[in-house]
C-alpha cells in the first residue's frame, strides 16, 4: 500500500450504519463500529454518524465497547430536511441531547461534527438571516467549537446552487473560527440514494466541487459511495458514482485548478486503472497531486463521506490491489 492511498483514505469513511440501506439497529450499528474500529484498515474509518435523537440510546451501548485508551469522534444529524422553522424550533432539545452525551461519555467519545440539511423551502436570500438564528441557537444553548456541514438540497435547482454556496461562504468567513459557536462551516453533498432518482449527475458534482474550491468551502459528501469507482448498479438500476473519482476530482479541481467540465471527466471515469497511488503523488490518467498537498487538501477542503457501510470499501480497493 503507498503512502498516497494512505493520504487519500485517512478516515476518509464515516461510519452511518443506522441509515439505508444497511438500516442497522443501534446495537448492531455500534457493535459494528466498534468491529471495525480493531481492523487493521482502521485508520481509514471516521466518526459514528448518528440522529440526535438517538444520542441517548447509542451512548448506552457504546459504553460496552470503550475503554480508558479509545475515544469515538461522533457526527451529530439535527436539523428539519423541509421547513427552518422546525428546524430552529428543535434546536434546543437537540443541544440538550448533545450536552448531556458528551458529560456522560467524557473523555471517550465526542460530538465533533453537527451536520443540517439547508431545509428544501429556503431561497438563497434567506440562508443567512436562517443561518444566523442557527448559530445564535448554538452559542445559547451551550453547543461551542463544532464543525458544522450544511446539506444541499438534492431538489435544489442549478440557478440555486451557487448563491447557496455564496451565503454559505460568506457566514463561514465571518461566523466561524475559534472560539465561536461553530469550529468549520463548510457544505455537505448527497451522491446517491435507495432510488435511482437520488444519484445527481455527473455535471452537479462537478459544479459544486468547482464552486467549493472557488469560494474556500470545506466538503464533504454522503450517501451513494460504497464503491471506489464509478460503475453500473443492479439496486437500484444506476450509474452509481465511487469515492476515488469525486474525491479524486476534488483533490484535482484544488491542485490544478480544473474547470467543472474537466472534472466532469474524472467523475464519470468507470476504468479503476486510471486513478494511480503511488509512494509520493496520486494521479488520474497522469495528472498528478503530490502527496504533501493532498493531505493538506483532505484536512481542509475534502473531508470524507458518510457510508452505511465500512466492508464494501474496504473490500473493494483490497480486490483492486490497493491495500
Amino acid at each position: 500500500m503507498s503512502f498516497a492511498l494512505q493520504a487519500f483514505m485517512d478516515q476518509l469513511v464515516d461510519y452511518a450504519g443506522l441509515f439505508p440501506p444497511a438500516s442497522l439497529d443501534m446495537t448492531s450499528a455500534v457493535r459494528g463500529y466498534a468491529g471495525h474500529q480493531a481492523q487493521a484498515e482502521s485508520w481509514m474509518l471516521g466518526r459514528f454518524i448518528v440522529p440526535a435523537d438517538r444520542l441517548g440510546e447509542m451512548a448506552a451501548e457504546a459504553e460496552k465497547y470503550l475503554s480508558a485508551s479509545e475515544r469515538w469522534g461522533v457526527s451529530v444529524l439535527m436539523g428539519h430536511r423541509e421547513d427552518s422553522e422546525q428546524s430552529l424550533a428543535l434546536l434546543k432539545d437537540q443541544c440538550a441531547s448533545i450536552i448531556r452525551f458528551e458529560k456522560l461519555m467524557d473523555p471517550n467519545a465526542s460530538v465533533d461534527v453537527l451536520e443540517i440539511p439547508l431545509p428544501a423551502k429556503l431561497i438563497p436570500a434567506e440562508i443567512p438571516g436562517f443561518l444566523t438564528e442557527y448559530f445564535d441557537g448554538l452559542k445559547n444553548f451551550g453547543v461551542l467549537g463544532k464543525e458544522l456541514f450544511l446539506e444541499i438540497s438534492p431538489n435544489a435547482p442549478q440557478e440555486h446552487e451557487l448563491p447557496i454556496l455564496e451565503a454559505v461562504s460568506a457566514l463561514a468567513k465571518s461566523r466561524s473560527g475559534a472560539g465561536r459557536a461553530v469550529l468549520r462551516l463548510g457544505a455537505k453533498l448527497r451522491c446517491g440514494g435507495v432510488t435511482a432518482d437520488a444519484f445527481p449527475s455527473v455535471d452537479r458534482i462537478s459544479r459544486i466541487l468547482a464552486y467549493c474550491r472557488d469560494l474556500g468551502l470545506a466538503l464533504k459528501c454522503t450517501a451513494g459511495l460504497h464503491h471506489p469507482v464509478r460503475h453500473q448498479a443492479t439496486d437500484p438500476v444506476v450509474l452509481m458514482h465511487g469515492f476515488l473519482n469525486v474525491f479524486g476530482a476534488g483533490l484535482l479541481a484544488h491542485a490544478h485548478g480544473w474547470s467543472a467540465e474537466e472534472l466532469s471527466r474524472v467523475i464519470e471515469d468507470t476504468d479503476p486503472s486510471s486513478f494511480v497511488f503511488e509512494s509520493d503523488h496520486f494521479s488520474w490518467r497522469g495528472h498528478v497531486v503530490p502527496l504533501d498537498t493532498m493531505r493538506v487538501l483532505r484536512t481542509q477542503f475534502l473531508c470524507g463521506f458518510g457510508s452505511c457501510s465500512f466492508d464494501e470499501p474496504r473490500d473493494d480497493l483490497l480486490s483492486l490491489g490497493l491495500l
